[in-house]
């Protein structure tokens, strides 16, 4: 196993998966909650006294969560502004055989998945998008990091990550985060 995995706090699946990436590779952070709104966390109204700092409001396109799809709340704005030595590449792959490929292209890196928690956990009541860590690919057999109180390591299918892929849409920020060392 690549991370020792943290719960994500409500909201906050983006910073909680970052701050296993920055643990991956011992670089000292301030935690999931304090990641998530540097990378732009809004909560409804009714939430927001249970973050020590938090924007509440409208929901976004996205979702309620972070915003990583506009620039000032980008991973790699977060990487520059906290002198973290990473850049994130994004990759909206939903040809089976391109993302098979980039897996295994990247699997001893750090991939960041977004998707439509409904899809892939068949649960039509989960409307919403969701992050995730990559852990490794065998065969059609994704291995994924759930940071959710209710989900551990678990073994998808590509074709049924795909799916949840395509229908979050790449407008939502769904697809592929790689992780990658600065040069």
């Amino acid at each position: 196993m690549k991370y020792k995995k943290i719960v994500q706090k409500k909201y906050c699946c983006v910073g909680a998966c970052l701050e296993m990436v920055l643990n991956r590779h011992h670089i000292k952070n301030s935690g999931q909650e304090d990641i998530a709104y540097q990378l732009g966390l809004i909560v409804p109204y009714e939430d927001k006294d249970d973050y020590k700092k938090v924007r509440s409001g409208k929901m976004p396109i996205a979702g309620y969560g972070t915003q990583i799809q506009e620039e000032q709340y980008s991973i790699n704005n977060f990487f520059k502004k906290n002198k973290i030595s990473l850049v994130e590449k994004y990759y909206y792959l939903t040809d089976y055989e391109e993302a098979k490929e980039f897996l295994y292209k990247y699997n001893d890196y750090d991939i960041l998945i977004i998707f439509h928690c409904g899809t892939l956990y068949d649960n039509p009541n989960a409307d919403w998008g969701h992050m995730i860590l990559f852990e490794r690919i065998e065969n059609d057999e994704v291995t994924i990091l759930e940071n959710g109180p209710k989900r551990d390591i678990e073994k998808v299918t590509l074709e049924k990550l795909l799916d949840s892929i395509k229908i979050h849409g790449k407008e939502k920020g769904a697809g592929f985060y790689l992780i990658e060392k600065r040069i």
